[in-house]
């Protein structure tokens, strides 16, 4: 009961508080927030942006400074900024990134009391979601996460099209396994000897295969073991698999043997019609391409359909508010009405009505004429996923109707789609910096040979030979992320 009144309470207090805000929102200072996106800056980024700060003025009262950091740079970029005390107001964040990192430097502010009071819808919808624990680090909380339900099981996708005209007949319910796969490799490349098949072996399938989820500096956990045991990546089998299936794709040619040296955009040569097969998710195997061939199309496979596979950490794509900031309560006014205002939505991720998009006459965001995803002067940023409310959402030729509709019924459709017991655990890696780092160099010095097959050896003594070179950097670092880990569970 006094849990009860104790909650009834802090409601009405902060709805008290919000409608002070609300009430006394044109009396605001005048503030420039500024925003660091993911990837780089479309032509008509500031023109919209100028829009929303003069439709919005009365509520928010501000301006936006939107910068942009080319993806291969955004992560080191973010963590040197921090480091030297830049003042900035919110950025584009994720798990992939320099989340963990960030955290651990306590560099992201404390959201816990303001949330509800600057942003009460938004803190509903996390409530009902249950996604702020993974958003939470030392009881804090610490960053917005997204409520996008999904699962990356990984799939095996394959020109439909192509394979239809070849005479190729693909029987969808045998296929499960790399091995099952093999086959149509084969086929397509007899079909199609002036295409490129594919360009790599998948770790992510072999993670599905073996229940595996990554928490990070190429550490991994079996879900299905209910001890939580931490191990280095390369001491699995599935890693194991990973090297052998590349090599085995490299010895039959389906990986181009010149592909370290290859510098196109592998999405360029999909798109184009020269690499005709890919690894990928239930995401990427149904949204759309700007396709160069009239009908193409993927046709695509789940792999390891029984092993376990974690649904999409709310941690994948979020916003953050710096510690430096000195708008937080600004900033959480603006995604608030994010959460609520169409309008606010559509400008920020389509831009000006007529100018940068239109609306077709089925409700869906078109490009104007002349325009198109190579030349958009607004639409289709990265770094707006963490942005994104499925609600809000209008189809469009990458995103068709109840797409993600779709997508979160596929999360839920298995029983070997799980959430993953480990979202919220930070690995603080601070005192095992040097060993991060030299493993990372090993790593990095490897990856591509793996991936691509191109070993000196056989599978298992090059995989050997590498744990050998790991072996120190991994103990030390395994030893400290179990300490870590066990405190998290309790043990």
């Amino acid at each position: 009961m006094k849990k009860l009144v104790a909650l009834v309470l802090a409601a009405l207090i902060a709805l008290s508080m919000l409608s002070i805000m609300v009430a006394s929102a044109s009396e605001l200072p005048h503030v420039t927030l500024k925003f660091i996106f993911f990837a780089d800056k479309k032509a008509d980024t500031d023109k919209v942006w100028a829009a929303i700060a003069e439709k919005y003025k009365d509520v928010l009262n501000c301006d936006f400074d939107v910068q942009f950091i080319p993806g291969d740079d955004y992560k080191q970029m973010l963590l040197y900024k921090a480091g030297a005390g830049d003042e900035w107001d919110m950025n584009f964040e994720g798990e992939w990134l320099g989340y963990f990192q960030m955290i651990a430097m306590d560099a992201y502010a404390d959201l816990t009391d303001l949330l509800p009071v600057y942003a009460p819808n938004l803190f509903e919808a996390y409530q009902e979601s249950g996604v702020l624990n993974a958003a939470t680090h030392n009881g804090k909380i610490v960053c917005l996460p997204w409520t996008m339900m999904m699962n990356n099981r990984q799939t095996f996708q394959w020109r439909g099209d192509l394979a239809d005209a070849a005479g190729i007949v693909v029987d969808k319910e045998s296929i499960t396994t790399f091995e099952d796969v093999y086959p149509i490799l084969e086929q397509l490349q007899a079909a199609y000897p002036d295409r490129y098949i594919i360009e790599s072996s998948s770790w992510d399938a072999m993670k599905n295969k073996y229940s595996l989820v990554e928490i990070g500096n190429g550490l991994v956990i079996d879900l299905s073991d209910p001890s939580g045991t931490i191990l280095a990546k390369e001491n699995t089998d599935a890693f194991r698999e990973f090297v052998a299936f590349g090599k085995k794709l490299q010895d039959a040619g389906f990986i181009w043997k010149d592909i370290l040296n290859d510098k196109t955009d592998r999405n360029a040569m999909i798109n184009e019609g020269q690499l005709i097969t890919k690894w990928g998710t239930y995401e990427f195997a149904r949204s759309g391409r700007p396709w160069v061939e009239e009908g193409a199309r993927w046709d695509y496979v789940f792999l390891y359909p029984e092993g376990l596979s974690p649904n999409r950490t709310p941690l994948a794509n979020v916003a953050a508010i710096s510690a430096t900031s000195n708008n937080v309560e600004r900033v959480l006014m603006f995604m608030n009405l994010l959460q609520i205002d169409q309008e606010l939505y559509d400008m920020m991720h389509y831009g000006i009505l007529g100018e940068t998009y239109q609306i077709n006459d089925e409700g869906a965001v078109v490009y104007p004429e002349g325009m198109s995803t190579a030349n958009s002067s607004f639409m289709g940023w990265q770094g707006r996923w963490a942005y994104w409310k499925p609600y809000f959402m209008r189809p469009d030729d990458e995103f068709p109707k109840d797409f993600w509709k779709e997508e979160a019924e596929y999360a839920m459709s298995s029983p070997y789609n799980i959430p993953s017991p480990y979202d919220a655990f930070v690995f603080n890696a601070e005192d095992v910096n040097v060993e991060i780092a030299q493993r990372d160099q090993v790593f990095e010095d490897h990856k591509k040979l793996f991936e691509s097959g191109i070993i000196n050896g056989e599978p298992d003594a090059v995989v050997d030979a590498y744990i050998a070179a790991q072996a120190i950097n991994a103990e030390i670092i395994v030893a400290e992320a179990q300490r870590q880990l066990d405190a998290f569970l309790g043990k």
